[in-house]
């Protein structure tokens, strides 16, 4: 099966990553890395960015110890930008091939978890406990997502799964 692919570089190495949708998280290790497309009621997608110097994207971070992929979404989004969510589901993950990689707790090929949500609650803006940001945070429409957070071609697909699976 093909998977949408991207390639960019980083500290001149080329790191390769791959969209595949699943349903399970099985079988899929290390994950290194979990983020959420959060909806609310009107089917508008959360993104955030730590400044007006940085990109937009998506809520999310490292699990810690032993998490399931979706506590760590909960406290994670609530940590960055201080929403409330509920009916977390698994979407798929993103392969990682990053040869090289100087973080040796992730090696050289990891996954990235990608869970969808629904807003429960949105809180008033504190400091991330991480970094002591305040993370700017929106809903953009979902047929607008990829104008805001350039994923390249397996990003756009992961945002097309997610509101599908959203509408089910």
């Amino acid at each position: 099966m093909e998977y949408p692919t991207d390639k960019y570089a980083r500290d001149g190495q080329e790191i390769t990553g791959w969209w595949i949708r699943s349903d399970s998280l099985e079988g899929f290790s290390p994950i290194t890395q979990v983020y959420g497309i959060c909806f609310d009621e009107k089917g508008g997608i959360l993104i955030c960015r730590q400044s007006q110097e940085r990109k937009w994207q998506i809520p999310g971070g490292h699990p810690e110890s032993d998490e399931s992929p979706e506590v760590t979404l909960v406290r994670e989004l609530e940590e960055e930008t201080d929403v409330k969510v509920n009916n977390a589901k698994v979407l798929g993950v993103q392969k990682v091939n990053y040869p090289n990689n100087p973080d040796k707790y992730e090696g050289e090929v990891f996954y990235q978890a990608r869970l969808i949500c629904e807003l429960d609650e949105l809180l008033p803006q504190t400091p991330d406990p991480d970094n002591g940001n305040v993370w700017e945070r929106i809903f953009v429409p979902a047929d607008k997502i990829t104008e805001y957070v350039k994923w390249g071609e397996g990003g756009a697909a992961m945002f097309k799964d997610a509101v599908e699976l959203w509408k089910k």
